[in-house]
């Protein structure tokens, strides 16, 4: 049985279909049809990869030869995004590379023996996403995986990733920490163990006594009596500060400010974009919900505002530890609207690399085992700060971030079949 084969087409018109190499309009995509998806080639051929790799000798006994399937494990609203598209499908090249996209009816509703099975796996979290299956796929199959599924689950949680930061020498802003749920700790034991074997990094593990005991000794917080320092446990930390939920899928980031003769208080909240609004000044915003919301198991993270350099944030993007690709935005710590083009795209215009930032690009995407990572960074009188990682990001309207992100994408699979056919 023949299968047919969908992708959203990378323009902005309707979705596109490839059946037997021929293209059909779609008025949309149909997730019911949706099993495995295929990525189209595009006009590329080998040519693209070095031509030391592609005229090494294949031990096709030894090892399977080309064509490699690379699986793209991912939500379809994530894989199909066009940023991506534009990746996956320079990763495909005929009679070397199949990229395979799983789709949400697989994930969801199929079993991972079912899944198709891969050479290679590009797999990243997003809302939705079964990461405890997908792990259970690569022990099952033992694809080479571009992505650390199991680091992944640390990026949930930001006072872990904020540990292993500081284990690997990356600048971050000092904070300060109201833990009410116990504390930071893995999910289970093997991932303590899989973070220490990988780095060297002890985390804690499962709620125990110390968790038990956190738990019915929260940490004394308070405000100063003119309201402009945040106390906790004996530290301080002044307004203007940040404060953020501990959960990385909650962005709902709150703002606030001191109030002086020349300053009226107040915060700001900062959330997901809607519409051309992504953050809203509030007069009202004065006590910080570690102290409105006591009683409850509700933990944050608080850092020092830094001004971010010409109100601009970065958004950075580590390929391997080689590449690193970054833009700039307006902050939304700054104002709450957001800078569109005639063409109503946010404007981020690329910007160079600081050593220091090439340096931290290197660590995260080698640390977090993540061959694409995106962190966003806050430039502040010379220095630069991570304040945050993403995981698998992929930037909009950057042709050259997407080639140069697929050859080394290629540049690694071939690696891996090289050192394979080695060994062999």
């Amino acid at each position: 049985m023949s299968a047919l084969y969908k992708l959203a087409a990378v323009n902005s018109g309707p979705e596109t279909s490839w059946d037997d190499n021929h293209m059909r309009l779609l008025a949309r995509l149909n997730d019911e049809e949706i099993e495995i998806l295929q990525l189209p080639s595009p006009k590329c051929s080998a040519k693209r990869i070095s031509a030391e790799l592609c005229q090494m000798p294949m031990k096709t006994d030894q090892i399977m030869g080309p064509p490699w399937r690379l699986g793209i494990c991912a939500m379809e609203d994530k894989a199909l995004s066009k940023a991506n598209q534009e990746i996956f499908r320079r990763l495909q090249v005929d009679g070397l590379i199949e990229v395979v996209l799983f789709g949400d009816k697989t994930l969801l509703r199929k079993r991972p023996e079912e899944w198709p099975i891969c050479d290679f796996l590009i797999a990243f979290y997003s809302d939705g996403f079964p990461l405890e299956k997908v792990i259970s796929y690569t022990r099952l199959r033992s694809p080479f995986c571009y992505n650390d599924l199991l680091m992944q689950s640390l990026l949930f949680d930001r006072r872990l990733c904020n540990r292993v930061l500081d284990h690997l020498g990356v600048r971050t802003p000092k904070r300060l920490e109201v833990n009410r749920d116990g504390g930071p700790r893995a999910h289970d034991w093997g991932l303590v163990q899989h973070v220490y074997d990988r780095m060297g990094l002890g985390i804690p593990g499962p709620e125990e006594g110390e968790a038990t005991h956190e738990r019915s000794h929260p940490p004394k917080v308070s405000l100063s009596e003119d309201g402009n320092t945040l106390l906790v446990d004996g530290r301080t930390l002044h307004k203007p500060f940040v404060e953020k939920p501990v959960s990385a899928e909650d962005h709902n980031i709150y703002i606030y400010f001191p109030t002086t003769p020349r300053g009226t208080g107040g915060g700001r909240r900062l959330f997901r974009k809607v519409g051309n609004k992504c953050s809203e000044y509030d007069p009202d915003l004065v006590v910080p919900r570690c102290i409105t919301e006591q009683g409850t198991t509700s933990s944050y993270v608080y850092e020092p505002l830094l001004n971010a350099d010409n109100g601009e944030d970065v958004k950075a993007y580590a390929v391997g530890p080689q590449y690193c690709f970054a833009v700039t935005r307006k902050s939304p710590a700054v104002t709450g609207v957001v800078h569109r083009d005639a063409s109503g795209k946010e404007v981020r215009l690329p910007t160079e690399v600081s050593k220091e930032e090439a340096d931290a690009a290197a660590k995260i995407s080698t640390g977090f085992g993540q061959s694409v990572c995106g962190f966003d960074i806050v430039r502040n009188k010379g220095k630069s700060y991570v304040i945050d990682v993403n995981g698998w990001t992929s930037v909009k309207n950057q042709p050259s971030f997407y080639g140069q992100c697929a050859d080394i994408l290629q540049q690694m699979l071939m690696s891996h079949v090289a050192n394979r056919v080695a060994k062999n």
